[in-house]
């Protein structure tokens, strides 16, 4: 029966559905008991929805947090048990994230990005080609490019929480090593699981910054890279660079630590964001080559004459001043309407290289030559916009390293070289303002930052002009709508990378604008109160779960166990044969398996009255119990086998006697008036009584058998008419709903003693035990569809004869004013009750009685 319980357990609950289990009542109260014990005082609510669409797991808005039950890492574990370790984890994360999380500093960092700042500073380059970098990444945030910027803070966003999500992580299961560390670690396990290995990310993908971001979060999650078919590579070349701010961000307290560890592994990501814009911008480049003849690929160049027209209108000095330093442009300047393309295209192809590298080298290299050479590049990138920046960049302190640099070659200037540069910058200033009448502030959008005065940044400050000054330009040569393409096709492509990295590491904390819809969702109130009652929960979640899957299927099993043990009992009577006087009557079994909570919660008043009864009598029936088993005495000083335990005992008591145990081979059966006239007291001394001697039977094992009978109470002329209702509380074969259905007895009707002594006289017979013990508890005579005074007196008196003569023995506990008419009936089977709080204890001492002397 056990077995067959547990089996049609367990096959019930492989039918239950998810949000069968993780809606219900005990699992939002084991929610909000974990809720209460690991998010400290700041969460109010606890929000429990299923959204398919919603690709987050959880988040949580500073107040309230949100659980998506059909998010894709639980959706992904098979067992019931495994999804609600999932969940439990992601609480377990977003309550991290409510404690330890500072969402207002993380703001701050995305939004100083966004503006082209460092926060909380610039990364600190280790090498020539990370100050190169550095220099190329500061171009592109000063100028605010659209393109890089976005990218930037995308990867930056993501790199920074997936440093805060391992800290915060790290740090719960430090603080709750059971099932919120259990939750976190599956999880964990199962998101490095759809990461594939390296090489088959470098054979898959072309996009060397998804392929390293996955590889990171490889690294940061479990401690190493899926690398192992791969001895060495570049990229793992470069996670050997970062693995020290990883190890030092998933541990330090401070959230400035782990900003600053992001931004220096941007810094060292950079070589694979510059290879990206060179694609991009190749990509965005190839239709308009395709489309135009090679003819047209000259109109560059001439494209850019009119915004150099306004330099040319201003004081003739300055145009005299630009023949000599421009090598971009043929030495005279003057005449540039009435050039061709050709002649402007045969001057750039007689400049040297030596020239050509002097001007990429740009205002460092020239600041040793006269007055003139010195006016003369400030005059010339005056009319593009571009001398301002540099300018402030050489002047400002927002770059001290790329002015330190620069200061060596401008330290030796005469005070007229001084001079000169202040007339110049104000020269610049009255230029600047007029080129942007001019051109309308349309002139940014083609340069590689957002500001067009940038535009010779990477010349100014790199001494070689090498890959910084190829960086600088990237969109120099774009036009307009090839630059806007290139924006789009960055957006694109921050749209797949999204797509493509693993969805756990994004913003937790969300705006209320940006919240899923939550119209359905299960609102579970977090309270601040009882503590003590909450504790515990993290350690007890593995069974109070199981506690809740039972209780969910186990009244469908109940039921269904129900009716098929009521049928088959039923069946069972059907088969008996009864004496004549109750053949004619209709009889009936009822087996109740389903309870209400308030029955349940009954159960537990009657086994503390039953344990006090246990409690008196313990004395008593232990040592019967314990002389039935098997029992050894130790440490003797005689005897035939050694006592190995005791071998070392000096004084010689090294020998153990074993004496065999006595099997109790006995059954027991307890049959109760359930009729009208058992009403209050006496009925629940009733129960009482047949809960000690049903515990009693169990510790001793012994079968024991519980029914209560009674008639259907209406006056029938014909006791054909009559049904005769049979109650199984308890079978042979223990159930786990024994004792419910023992304290929910109930009285009604009347009493057809014979009918029910007979009934228990089949069941008992059919049983191997040698000896058979009967129990009947009533408080009088029977009174049925004529079978009443005299007739049933005789009848009973038959029937305790035949019982008798069967091997039954029978006792009759008498409880009701009829005890004296009782008496005359069963004779020396009477067993006077006097007081009902004696009934338990009476019977349970005659039990014992019994026992003993038929063993």
């Amino acid at each position: 029966m056990k077995d067959t319980y547990r089996e049609r357990i367990k096959e019930e609950q492989k039918k239950l559905s998810p949000s069968q289990v993780f809606f219900s009542e005990g699992y939002r109260k084991l929610f909000r008991d974990l809720a209460n014990e690991v998010a400290g005082e700041k969460l109010e609510q606890l929000l429990l929805y299923q959204s398919t669409e919603d690709g987050l797991a959880g988040w949580n808005d500073g107040k309230r947090i949100g659980i998506n039950i059909d998010n894709l890492i639980t959706g992904s574990f098979l067992e019931l048990e495994q999804k609600s370790d999932s969940l439990i984890g992601i609480l377990g994360h977003e309550c991290g994230h409510a404690r330890f999380t500072d969402s207002a500093l993380r703001k701050v960092y995305v939004q100083n990005m966004l503006a082209g700042v460092w926060y909380p500073d610039a990364p600190e380059p280790e090498n020539e080609d990370e100050e190169k970098a550095l220099d190329e990444m500061d171009t592109c945030l000063t100028g605010k490019n659209p393109v890089v910027v976005p990218l930037l803070t995308e990867c930056a966003a993501y790199i920074s929480n997936l440093l805060n999500d391992v800290y915060i992580e790290e740090k719960m299961c430090s603080l709750f090593p059971g099932s919120i560390k259990k939750g976190i670690l599956i999880n964990r396990r199962r998101n490095v699981e759809w990461i594939p290995p390296l090489k088959e990310l470098l054979e898959g993908n072309s996009d060397p910054v998804s392929v390293f971001l996955k590889v990171l979060v490889q690294y940061a999650l479990r401690g190493y890279a899926n690398s192992w078919n791969m001895e060495s590579c570049e990229m793992l070349d470069t996670l050997n660079e970062v693995k020290h701010f990883v190890d030092l961000s998933v541990t330090a307290d401070s959230d400035l630590i782990r900003y600053q560890a992001t931004n220096q592994i941007l810094l060292k990501m950079w070589k694979y964001f510059r290879n990206l814009l060179e694609e991009l911008k190749q990509e965005c480049q190839e239709p308009e080559e395709n489309e135009e003849e090679r003819p047209q690929e000259e109109e560059p160049p001439e494209a850019e004459m009119p915004q150099e027209e306004p330099s040319e209108k201003e004081p003739p000095e300055v145009d005299e001043s630009q023949e000599k330093p421009s090598q971009k442009e043929p030495p005279q300047v003057e005449p540039a309407e009435e050039k061709s393309a050709e002649e402007k295209s045969a001057g750039e192809e007689n400049s040297t290289e030596e020239d050509r590298k002097e001007a990429s080298q740009g205002e460092g290299k020239s600041v040793g030559e006269d007055e003139e050479e010195e006016e003369s590049p400030t005059e010339e990138t005056e009319s593009k916009g571009e001398a301002e920046p540099v300018k402030e960049r050489n002047t400002s302190g927002d770059n001290n390293r790329e002015a330190s640099k620069r200061t060596g070659d401008e330290e030796s200037p005469n005070a007229s070289e001084e001079e000169n540069k202040s007339e110049t910058v104000s020269e610049k200033a009255s230029s600047e303002e007029k080129s942007k009448e001019a051109v309308g502030g349309k002139e940014g959008p083609k340069d590689f930052s957002s500001d067009s005065s940038d535009e010779d940044l990477p010349t100014d400050t790199s001494g070689d002009g090498g890959d910084e000054a190829k960086t600088g330009k990237q969109t120099e040569e774009l036009t307009e709508e090839q630059l806007k393409k290139l924006e789009a096709a960055m957006g694109e492509y921050l749209k797949e990378l999204t797509e493509d990295l693993p969805k756990f590491i994004q913003e937790s904390e969300v705006d209320e604008t940006a919240l899923p819809e939550l119209e359905n969702a299960t609102v579970v109130q977090v309270s601040k109160e009882d503590k003590e009652e909450r504790e515990g929960a993290d350690e007890k979640s593995d069974l109070i779960l199981q506690k809740i899957l039972l209780d969910l299927v186990s009244e469908t099993v109940d039921q269904d166990m129900g009716v098929e043990a009521q049928n088959r009992l039923q069946e069972e009577l059907d088969g008996m044969e009864f004496e004549a006087a109750h053949n004619m009557v209709k009889k009936e079994v009822l087996y109740k398996n389903t309870f209400t909570e308030t029955e349940k919660s009954w159960l537990s008043a009657y086994e503390a009255s039953a344990r006090k009864v246990e409690k008196r009598l313990r004395t008593r029936l232990l040592p019967i119990l314990e002389n039935q088993k098997e029992r050894t005495e130790r440490r003797m000083y005689l005897g035939k086998k050694l006592d190995m335990r005791a071998i070392a005992d000096q004084g010689g008591a090294v020998y153990k006697r074993t004496f065999p145990g006595k099997k109790t081979d006995a059954v027991v059966c307890v049959l109760v008036d359930n009729s009208g006239s058992m009403i209050g007291h006496r009925i629940e001394a009733a129960k009482v009584a047949a809960l000690t001697l049903y515990d009693f039977c169990r510790k001793a094992g012994i079968p024991i058998l519980v029914y209560g009978h009674h008639t259907d109470g209406y006056d029938h002329r014909d006791p054909s008419e009559e049904t005769v209702y049979f109650h199984s509380y308890a079978e042979f074969e223990e159930d786990r709903n024994d004792r419910l259905r023992i304290i929910t007895m109930e009285n009604d009707g009347s009493n057809r003693d014979g009918a029910a002594l007979l009934f228990m006289a089949n069941k008992l017979l059919k049983r191997p035990e040698k000896q058979k013990l009967l129990f009947l508890i009533s408080d009088g005579l029977p009174n049925a569809t004529r079978y009443f005074g005299s007739y049933a007196t005789a009848d009973l008196k038959k029937i305790k004869e035949k019982l008798g003569k069967k091997g039954i023995l029978f006792q009759a506990a008498a409880i009701g004013w009829d005890k004296e008419a009782i008496r005359k009936i069963y004779g020396n089977a009477y067993l006077d009750i006097s007081s009902l709080e004696q009934l338990p204890i009476r019977l349970t001492k005659q039990l014992a009685k019994l026992l003993r002397r038929v063993n």
